[in-house]
This record gives structure tokens, C-alpha cells and sequence, in this order.
């Protein structure tokens, strides 16, 4: 691993997204370099883990193109970028024609602004129509005209357009056309301009599929969402890998699509199954929040990533996908509020704890981030039930 020669950097938030892909590189022998965005960074819990070669704090995603031009300027083999937030990666694809020269990056086809709008939540509808890939009726309501389809189904989902444009709090579900556009009004009243409504699948499961994929390269696994915070439009907390064909036939359909468009890079894909069959959810294209699952799964899709765009053959030991349904992993400091909400009792969440193979802030390989993080998460309970109980 020695003759490695190009960098790789790391960009987005303080959050454990990105301190998960420290550790998959570090854990290979690659010390990645970040570019941690946003307010808190500088003190935060992702800069302190003993994985990375060097980090840097910018304030916002719009400082990232002139961050990167500066500061790896003179290097003599491209580093290889991988953005883990939204707004890291739509900044990143808007000024891909100036970044490509100096930079190995994530694109669709090596063209500027394919992947932002791709983002848009109604372009992923078009794109799924186009694939033949089934999705829920949906549609975007401009909020200073609220209408709404007469086909529209309830109860729906209401949720932003492009997640990079709006906060994951103001997902709501709303069960008649009236609460929608009441909520519709609300969310005009808070600054936004449009928003999606999506038919509310009343689904038996969710399914995840994270990897990367470069050209005839692909790298994948699949799981099933055991749990989610919150209940309604969260993040995986408590997953399965699974081996379910129907799953496995669904996803490989996904990944042959992101092949005729030319996607290359990473991926995080939502599904939904009702019944006997399984819907698109949503596409993310950039690195999952549940990255800490490939050290459960040990398929390391972001390393993969790096070593086919570099032109590196990667090491024999790396496996391309994992079918293995005894692979549990847990975003623990999501996945205790549901001991806290009475959903689960904490008897069961220390089995489910126990079973885990892996984690997104312990990893007792690199416990400063875990230390600072955990004790960060109890000051932020003991306000809570102050001001609660206050």
C-alpha cells in the first residue's frame, strides 16, 4: 500500500458520516485528509479521530471550491475528493469543469451539475420512470401557488425537494389534502419556495443499498432497516444486511441504471416493500450516514472507490459485496431514543447492541471522536429533561 500516491480528501459536517469514512480508510492503511464544514467543526468530535493525516475547518460548502484550489494546488497525482454532506457534493458537481483539472471527483457522465440535479427529488421520480424502477406517486408544489393533484393519494409524505435545501425536521406525514396544505402554508411561512408531496407508503420494510460504482466497477451491499429515528421520514438506526433476491433483484436494477447514465461515485438508495412489491424511495449521491456498517459488512465501497479511480489494483482480501444476514450494525446514539420513547425495552436494545458488529461513534480502535461524542450526547439528554422537567 506504500506506492499510493494520490491524497484523499474528505468533505462535509461535523458528523459521524464523516468520521466513519475516516476510520474505513485509516483501517486500510490510507490516512485521509478533511475538509470539515460548518458551525461547531473546529472543536467537533469527527476531527478527533487518530485516522486522519491532517483537517481543516471552513464555514460554509461555498468556501469549498477556493479551500480545494488553494490548498492542493501543487500536487503532482489528482487527490481523490469524496463529499459525505449534500451541500458538499452539489457544490462540488456545480464546479466540476474548474475542480476536474486538479481533482478526482464524483460525476455523472464528467458533466457539471448532473448530480445536483439529480438531487432534486422530481428529477429522481423522472429518472425512475425513465429506468422503469416503481416509486410512489409524487409531485412538487410551488408554495406561492399551493395546489395540489386531484390523483393525489393520502395520507402523503411532505418532505424538501433537494435535501441539501432544506432541514430533515420539516419531513412530516399529513393525512388529508386539508393538513397538507396547512402544512404547506406553514413551511411558506418558514422560507421555502417548493416542497415535495409524496404518496405515504404504508410499507412492511425499509431497504438500504450503499456502494460506489466507476464503470464496468461496482461495489454494493443491502440491508434491512431494523429501526429508524424518527419513526416518520428518519435515519436508519438498527440495521440487517440481507440476501433477499426480490431486494437483490430490485438494487441490481438500481445499479444498471446508474451505469446507463454514467454515475460515477458513491451511493446511499432507500427502498420501500408493500406487500410483494418494492419501491424506489430516494437516491443520496454521496457517501450514507450509515458508513459505519461496512466495518460489520467489510465491504469497503469508499476505499474500493478510491483504488478503481486512481487505477490502483486493491488489495485481494477486498470483497465487492456482502450477502451475509447475520451482519447487524447500529447508529447507537440514534437508536437508545427509541429505549427512551418506551418503542423498545432497554433489555431488548442490549440484545440488539450485543448482536451488533459495529458502530457509528464507538470503535474501540479510535475511542477520542467515541469519548467526546458520547459525553457530548449526555450533556445535550441532561438539558433536555431539565428543560422538560423545568
Amino acid at each position: 500500500m506504500g506506492d499510493l500516491k494520490n491524497k484523499v480528501i474528505l468533505i462535509g459536517g461535523n458528523h459521524h458520516n464523516g468520521l466513519g469514512l475516516a476510520r474505513s480508510f485509516g483501517v486500510n492503511g490510507i490516512k485521509p485528509y478533511g475538509v470539515i464544514v460548518g458551525e461547531g467543526a473546529e472543536h467537533g468530535f469527527v476531527r478527533k479521530s487518530k485516522y486522519w493525516a491532517k483537517t481543516w475547518v471552513i464555514k460554509s460548502d461555498n468556501e469549498i471550491v477556493e479551500f480545494l484550489l488553494n490548498a492542493f494546488q501543487n500536487e503532482k497525482e489528482k487527490p481523490v475528493v469524496i463529499p459525505y454532506s449534500d451541500g458538499a457534493a452539489e457544490e462540488i458537481d456545480l464546479n466540476l469543469d474548474r475542480l476536474k483539472e486538479h481533482f478526482l471527483l464524483p460525476s455523472i457522465g464528467g458533466q457539471q451539475g448532473k448530480i445536483a440535479e439529480l438531487m432534486d427529488k422530481q428529477k429522481q421520480v423522472e429518472f425512475a420512470q425513465t429506468y422503469g424502477i416503481p416509486m410512489a406517486k409524487s409531485c412538487v408544489v410551488d408554495l406561492n401557488d399551493i395546489r395540489l393533484p386531484e390523483d393525489m393519494i393520502y395520507p402523503c409524505i411532505v418532505k424538501p425537494v433537494v435535501s441539501a435545501e432544506g432541514e430533515k425536521s420539516d419531513i412530516r406525514k399529513c393525512d388529508t389534502e386539508t393538513q397538507t396544505v396547512a402544512y404547506l402554508q406553514e413551511l411558506r411561512e418558514k422560507g421555502y419556495h417548493r416542497f415535495l408531496v409524496q404518496e405515504y407508503l404504508i410499507y412492511d420494510t425499509e431497504y438500504l443499498m450503499v456502494g460506489s460504482i466507476s464503470g464496468q466497477n461496482q461495489c454494493w451491499f443491502n440491508s434491512k432497516k431494523i429501526r429508524v429515528w424518527p419513526v416518520v421520514g428518519g435515519s436508519s438506526s438498527c440495521l440487517q444486511v440481507t440476501s433477499e433476491n426480490s431486494v437483490q433483484e430490485f438494487f441490481d436494477e438500481v445499479r444498471n441504471a446508474f451505469g446507463r447514465v454514467g454515475y460515477d461515485g458513491i451511493f446511499d438508495v432507500e427502498a420501500l416493500r408493500v406487500g410483494e412489491k418494492i419501491y424506489l424511495n430516494e437516491i443520496n449521491w454521496r457517501n450514507s450516514g450509515t458508513i459505519y456498517s461496512v466495518f460489520g459488512s467489510k465491504v469497503y465501497y469508499p476505499v474500493n472507490w478510491y483504488y478503481w479511480k486512481t487505477e490502483n489494483q486493491s488489495p485481494e482480501n477486498f470483497i465487492r459485496t456482502c450477502l451475509d444476514d447475520t451482519v447487524y450494525t447500529m447508529d447507537e446514539s440514534l437508536d437508545l431514543r427509541h429505549v427512551a420513547c418506551g418503542n423498545i425495552t432497554l433489555r431488548q436494545w442490549l440484545n440488539d447492541k450485543k448482536k451488533a458488529r459495529a458502530f457509528a461513534i464507538w470503535d474501540a480502535t479510535d475511542l477520542k471522536p467515541t469519548m467526546v461524542q458520547y459525553f457530548h450526547l449526555l450533556k445535550e439528554l441532561i438539558k433536555r429533561h431539565g428543560v422538560k422537567n423545568g
